[in-house]
């Protein structure tokens, strides 16, 4: 394909620090080398960061980044840019495009539970994401079990749809716990000396409402008074159960949120819990598990959606509707020593097969296939 330029969407990517916009990033980074200047990135002038609190600014720029940039203003950049192709990463783009379109569709949880979403995310997903899917030249998505999902919800044909797994940043990988790094981000954080980690955003599909339930059920426990959990991760929406079950369940001092970590602290937060704890009820990848695996994290995980097939058998699944399971699994990690070293083994062996390069190589394959 060297006489084909491909123009690549990071919009979203300047919004958010949600999976999507990890997906955007690391992709236009891994393209960079095996594409050169055959690469042209592109992002909206109304892309801006937004937080848990819309604005009536925040609102204006979503309403001309859904109605005008990701419908008219992307194709219209990318063939000023000479571009042959267009990626779309973040599920979003134009129902009709004058240049063939490859997208990825990380999930379709807003079909399955549209009660988690916010109005016009809801109304503008289900008029757009469908006509964007039938009408590109090829769709990838990140696991077979978000595959099914396009096809069951969107009406795609299954052989339009590639599945190409995320990968892992190589910055997520063990550290030395009695490091200089170590120390320095656990005073930085006041970390205690002996916590579970939750990461992601404060959302309602990330059941955080029900860790906090357990942690509760567990700090009842001779064996695990102790426990304490600490949450890394953006704000979201929806999510005012979230503090309001703190305050009820008296975890003031035992439950922490500290908003969006960097990466390399992140790694840090990894390298230093028992355990992440991650039973979201609906995920197209899941990111963090993989990256908490690398870190040589253990990881108690949800058995539903992509969640298992991420895991590949080197996590702790659980039911994520049921409490019991989940106090279960987390009593079990954070007593037992052996499944602990067992966990971290197994996770880091799983997690070395998600490389950044493997998707540049899988998704330039589908480029060459659109472009034929």
């Amino acid at each position: 394909m060297s006489a084909f330029r491909v123009a690549l969407d990071l919009t979203m990517a300047r919004v958010g620090r949600t999976g999507p916009a990890v997906y955007a990033e690391q992709l236009a980074a891994a393209l960079v080398t095996p594409l050169g200047d055959r690469l042209v990135l592109l992002a909206s002038r109304l892309a801006a960061p937004l937080g848990a609190t819309r604005s009536a600014g925040d609102r204006l720029r979503t309403l001309g980044r859904d109605l005008w940039w990701h419908q008219l203003g992307v194709s219209r950049c990318a063939r000023r840019a000479g571009a042959a192709l267009l990626h779309l990463p973040a599920s979003l783009g134009p129902v009709r495009s004058s240049l063939p379109t490859v997208v990825t569709i990380h999930d379709t949880i807003v079909f399955r539970f549209p009660e988690l979403f916010r109005p016009w995310h809801r109304f503008y997903s289900r008029v757009v994401l469908p006509r964007l899917a039938r009408s590109a030249a090829a769709v990838i998505t990140v696991s077979q079990a978000a595959r099914t999902d396009l096809v069951q919800y969107l009406g795609v044909a299954p052989e339009q749809v590639v599945v190409v797994p995320n990968g892992v940043d190589p910055l997520f990988r063990p550290i030395a716990a009695d490091g200089d790094e170590a120390r320095a981000v656990a005073e930085r954080y006041r970390l205690p000396a002996n916590f579970v980690l939750a990461v992601g955003a404060v959302e309602p599909r990330k059941n955080l409402v029900r860790v906090l339930q357990a942690l509760h059920h567990l700090r009842e426990r001779p064996a695990t008074a102790g426990i304490t959990l600490l949450h890394a991760g953006p704000p979201g929406w929806l999510a005012d159960d979230v503090p309001r079950a703190v305050r009820t369940l008296g975890l003031a001092g035992a439950a922490r949120f500290l908003g969006y970590v960097p990466p390399a602290d992140l790694r840090t937060l990894y390298g230093l819990a028992r355990a992440l704890v991650y039973p979201s009820l609906w995920e197209g990848f899941g990111l963090p598990v993989i990256e908490a695996m690398a870190c040589g994290c253990p990881v108690v995980t949800s058995a539903a959606s992509a969640l298992p097939e991420v895991a590949g058998g080197a996590a702790v699944l659980v039911d994520p509707t049921s409490l019991d399971a989940l106090i279960t699994a987390m009593e079990r990690v954070w007593t037992d020593e052996g499944l602990r070293q067992d966990l971290v083994a197994r996770g880091r062996m799983r997690a070395a097969g998600f490389t950044w390069e493997r998707v540049a190589r899988e998704t330039i394959a589908v480029y060459e296939r659109v472009l034929g």
